[in-house]
């Protein structure tokens, strides 16, 4: 992928603010990030995505010739990006303890970002039908994610079929977390997922 916010700082394409770009390209996707994080991507139009990107129109479709979809795809790939930085970089010497380091990084997150970073990839998803990228680019973050937990939980000494149930299951865990957290405007929700993703994932 061309230099983009998670290539250049592990967990700038989760942050709240505008980050400097050093190119059109990544202005318009931290634009478009920033957006649809506030008001959804159906929401969110192309000419405001360049307005706050400071990016002539031209510049939009020679970067992404799929228009809104594409951006959004690429929104996507940069947040799956920062989430595997932030689990492969991390030297937790367990599944269980690398859970909660994120955890919490991801928990002060949502909070600088008011919550609205956390139905992100679920709003992404539920756009499917309509956007077949959008969903299949969700999809195949959280593989991403499943499968980088799942390595570790084989590092900690669990069979394969374990792993794998373990890993699907602290997803879907940290996912339903992020959710109500949302919901409740209230990060504790999402550390009390995190805190029993990773006592799912104890080697006793």
């Amino acid at each position: 992928m061309i230099q983009s916010m998670a290539s250049t700082d592990s967990r700038s394409a989760l942050s709240p603010a505008l980050s400097p770009a050093p190119d059109t390209r990544s202005r318009i996707l931290a634009a478009a990030q920033r957006l649809f994080r506030k008001r959804g991507y159906h929401a969110t139009g192309l000419n405001e995505v360049l307005e706050l990107a400071h990016a002539p129109k031209g510049s939009m479709y020679h970067h992404f010739p799929g228009g809104k979809e594409a951006i959004g795809v690429c929104v996507i790939e940069d947040i799956t990006s920062a989430l595997m930085s932030m689990l492969t970089q991390s030297r937790a010497r367990s599944t269980e303890a690398l859970i909660l380091q994120v955890g919490e990084q991801l928990g002060q997150v949502m909070e600088k970002t008011d919550y609205e970073f956390c139905a992100l990839f679920t709003a992404f998803a539920a756009e499917r039908k309509t956007s077949p990228l959008l969903g299949e680019a969700v999809l195949q973050a959280y593989t991403q994610l499943t499968e980088a937990l799942q390595t570790r939980l084989l590092a900690d000494g669990f069979s394969p079929q374990a792993a794998r149930d373990l890993a699907l299951t602290a997803t879907a865990l940290l996912e339903g977390g992020s959710l109500l957290a949302q919901a409740h405007q209230d990060s504790a929700v999402f550390r009390l997922s995190c805190k029993q993703a990773a006592a799912l994932c104890r080697k006793v």
